[in-house]
């Protein structure tokens, strides 16, 4: 009996020119694995299953881009690695605000109020983050939302270490300002979050 199983990278390549069944093998070839993986650190099936779907979601959209010479299982753990460090981040600096703004009332309604003044802080720091220059942005979103190390953004941009830090520092004392500005209060929280 013949079977012809092909490689990820024979896969990749199909799926790079649209074969929704190059796609549908490495969906059946990775999901399970890649939901154990998300499961262990999610904790959540749902969460876990949510994420799997995103990512290949994604990876179908974005098909064109995928390198077929690089490993497409280390490709899939990357992605669903960041998606999970989003997902702690994002539910902590959450936790941080609303925290915050519930110590000051117990009640129900000022818990959901609190949720309210989350969305608008965050409403307020992504406007400060777009109000940086193309460059700083650029620097400060690799270091802070991609999680890149200051030296992996030197070497990717060409730049020195030093040039990164500097960067950095100026975007943070820039949205501190805008912050102080126009949040009002908390803004503390906002500031631990950043400088981490």
């Amino acid at each position: 009996m013949n079977v012809n199983i092909k490689s990820d990278k024979e896969l990749v390549s199909l799926l790079i020119r649209g074969e929704e069944s190059a796609f549908c093998d490495l969906y059946v070839r990775y999901k399970d694995r890649l939901f154990l993986f998300c499961y262990s650190l999610l904790k959540s099936e749902e969460e876990a299953n949510d994420v799997v779907q995103e990512i290949f979601v994604n990876i179908w959209e974005s098909r064109c881009f995928i390198n077929p010479d690089l490993s497409f299982s280390s490709f899939l753990y990357t992605i669903a690695k960041n998606r999970i460090l989003n997902y702690f981040r994002h539910a902590e600096i959450k936790e941080k605000v609303i925290t915050s703004l519930a110590s000051q009332s117990q009640t129900y309604e000022d818990r959901i109020e609190s949720d309210i003044v989350y969305e608008e802080y965050q409403e307020i720091l992504l406007s400060a983050i777009n109000k940086l220059p193309p460059q700083r942005k650029r620097i400060f979103n690799l270091s802070r939302i991609e999680h890149y190390t200051h030296k992996e953004i030197a070497e990717k941009l060409g730049i020195s270490v030093y040039t990164v830090q500097e960067h950095i520092s100026e975007s943070l004392q820039f949205i501190k300002r805008y912050l102080a500005k126009h949040a009002g209060i908390e803004v503390g929280i906002w500031i631990l979050f950043l400088f981490k």
